[in-house]
């Protein structure tokens, strides 16, 4: 790429500024799939909060794959690694209490 040889700084910014246009973009493609999962919600007895939870985890791994991205075109490998283990360990603690219920109804099930 002519412009990263050249200008390194302004390639980050101009990835940066692709990066929160697709992001806008796929703000309005979530609003359609969270209409749809509200849709859903109504037919079947599931909590509301497990839901909650799992748009907390496709939140995160958005947000650590475009910051993660954006540290490795900056060359900052080494950070780019930590955020990705910092959003696994996130996503991790927000899955516990869905697999204690899981679990719980295995338990009562069995």
């Amino acid at each position: 790429m002519p412009l990263k040889k050249e200008k390194g700084e302004f390639a980050v910014l101009i990835g940066i500024g692709a990066g929160l246009l697709i992001f806008l973009y796929t703000l309005a493609q979530i609003s359609v799939i969270s209409d749809f999962i509200q849709g859903v919600l109504q037919k079947i007895p599931v909590e509301n909060a497990y839901f909650v939870q799992l748009f907390k985890m496709l939140g995160i791994t958005y947000a650590a794959e475009f910051s993660a991205s954006i540290c490795r075109d900056a060359g900052y490998q080494s950070i780019a690694g930590q955020i990705e283990i910092f959003a696994k360990l996130s996503i991790l603690a927000l899955s516990l209490p869905g697999l204690a219920y899981i679990l719980d109804i295995l338990e009562n099930f069995l």
